[in-house]
C-alpha cells in the first residue's frame, strides 16, 4: 500500500500511485487520477498545487512523451468488440512510455480492403503495431501503412505463441489450428527496443 503524502511545498517528490490531494481541494489533470474522491499521482515527480484555481499536477522528473499524429506506437490489445479494439499503447517510435496510453482501432482503419469484423484483425493478447491518426482523447489508431499490423499473437483456444503461415493467416504449432490475423511484415521478428528485451518476453 502506497504511503499518502501531504502537499507541503511545489517540491514534494511523489511516486506513481502516492495520495496527492482529495478532489474536495483540487481538480487533478492528465499527469493524476482521481479515484473515490482521492486523487493520485500517475508518474514521479513533484507536485505542483495551484490554489487560487484549485487545479494539481505533477511534473514528470522524467520527459513526457508527446504523442503527435503520424508517430508509430506498440501496443497491447485489450479487448475486441466487432467494430473496435482497444488498445495500450507501451511504446511511441520505439521509445518506452513510463505510462501507457488507452486508444481506439476502428474496424475501418484495420486495413486499405474490406474488413467486416475485428475478430479477422486481431485478438486480446496480441502485440501490435499502430499509427496515430488523431491525439485528442479517445486517441485513434491506424493500421493502415508501411509494416502495420500484428507482430506477435497467441492462439485463442490454448495461448501457444502463433506461427506465421502466409499474410493475414497465422497457425497455432499446439492445436494446428489456422487463426486469422491483420499481420505486419515484421510478425514474429523479436523486437529490440529501449528495454533491452523483445516483446516476445513481455507477456
Amino acid at each position: 500500500m502506497n504511503k499518502s503524502k501531504e502537499i507541503e511545498s511545489e517540491e514534494d517528490l511523489v511516486l506513481p500511485g502516492d495520495k496527492i490531494a482529495v478532489i474536495e481541494e483540487f481538480v487533478p489533470d492528465d499527469t493524476c487520477y482521481e479515484d473515490e474522491g482521492v486523487i493520485y499521482s500517475t508518474f514521479l515527480g513533484k507536485v505542483n498545487p495551484d490554489s487560487k484555481k484549485h487545479k494539481i499536477s505533477v511534473q514528470p522528473l522524467k520527459k513526457y512523451q508527446e504523442v503527435k499524429v503520424g508517430d508509430m506506437g506498440i501496443g497491447l490489445v485489450q479487448f475486441i468488440k466487432k467494430q473496435i479494439a482497444s488498445i495500450d499503447v507501451f511504446y511511441i517510435n520505439n521509445e518506452y512510455l513510463p505510462v501507457p496510453f488507452s486508444s481506439i482501432l476502428h474496424v475501418s482503419e484495420a486495413s486499405r480492403r474490406f474488413v467486416r469484423s475485428m475478430f479477422e484483425v486481431t485478438r486480446p493478447g496480441d502485440w501490435i503495431k499502430v499509427r496515430i491518426i488523431r491525439t485528442m482523447k479517445p486517441v485513434y489508431v491506424s493500421l493502415v501503412g508501411h509494416d502495420l499490423g500484428v507482430i506477435i499473437a497467441y492462439c485463442v483456444q490454448c495461448g501457444y505463441e502463433l506461427e506465421f503461415k502466409r499474410r493475414n493467416t497465422l497457425l497455432c504449432p499446439n492445436c494446428d489450428t489456422l487463426q486469422p490475423r491483420i499481420t505486419s511484415r515484421n510478425f514474429g521478428k523479436p523486437l529490440k527496443l529501449s528495454l533491452g528485451s523483445s516483446l516476445n518476453e513481455t507477456r
